[in-house]
């Protein structure tokens, strides 16, 4: 019992570094997470090493190629323009079956949303922006009760995380900057008056920003070696 739970405890510590460092956008897509070069650094062997980065690879953050070993995910600009393309559609059906359903007791959940996501950015708290931001886009396709609808749209989300993690401009966006809040606040307005065709126009315009927010190049990053480092 004893070496199980020193091994999770193993598995959490590699887990989390490396999730912080890639939150930290401290290690570039596509770098290599060599084993050796995490056991060396952490003092860790390479059982939680390995449970570590499949927990990694199950949040899309992560590739493991096998005979190859461990990557962090590189999505190339045409992936990700056909993911924003595709989720585009999802989210007009959403509106489409969601809406109708709306009632005035729904209302409160997303000016909470509203007033949390306001929080983050003061706080400069990712991880609770993304999840967030997952329950916001969510929130039509619940409400529509279609569950088809909503194992799609939360898989969307869930790889839209990836692309906020590795790439969005979270960090630089002072709260008073921030379109994509106000967007936001404008799609709740539109979603209380239900109002279709300006939501529409809405979520077009609120992920073509999304998009454009994203910093695909590659600089300012670390090496794994200086990431792990104490």
């Amino acid at each position: 019992m004893m070496i199980v739970k020193k091994r999770q405890t193993a598995e959490f510590r590699v887990y989390r570094q490396l999730k912080d460092a890639l939150l930290a956008r401290k290690i570039a897509p596509g770098t290599q997470l060599v084993e050796q070069v995490i056991s060396e650094k952490l003092t860790v062997s390479r059982t939680p090493i390995r449970h570590a980065l499949k927990r990694l690879e199950l949040e899309g953050l992560v590739q493991i190629i096998p005979n190859r070993g461990a990557f962090v995910v590189h999505p190339t600009r045409e992936e990700i323009t056909s993911f924003f393309e595709l989720r585009k559609e999802l989210e007009y059906l959403t509106v489409k079956y969601g809406l109708p359903k709306v009632k005035k007791n729904d209302m409160p959940r997303l000016y909470t949303f509203l007033k949390e996501e306001q929080e983050t950015y003061r706080q400069k708290d990712l991880l609770k922006y993304v999840e967030l931001n997952k329950q916001f886009h969510l929130f039509l396709a619940e409400v529509s009760g279609n569950k088809f609808l909503m194992r799609y749209m939360d898989e969307m989300l869930t790889q839209s995380n990836v692309y906020l993690f590795l790439f969005d401009v979270f960090y630089h966006v002072e709260p008073g900057e921030n379109v994509r809040f106000r967007e936001h606040e404008e799609m709740v307005n539109a979603i209380e008056n239900r109002d279709q065709q300006t939501l529409l126009e809405l979520i077009d315009l609120h992920l073509k920003h999304s998009f454009d927010d994203l910093r695909l190049e590659d600089n300012g990053y670390s090496s794994l070696e200086d990431v792990l480092e104490d």
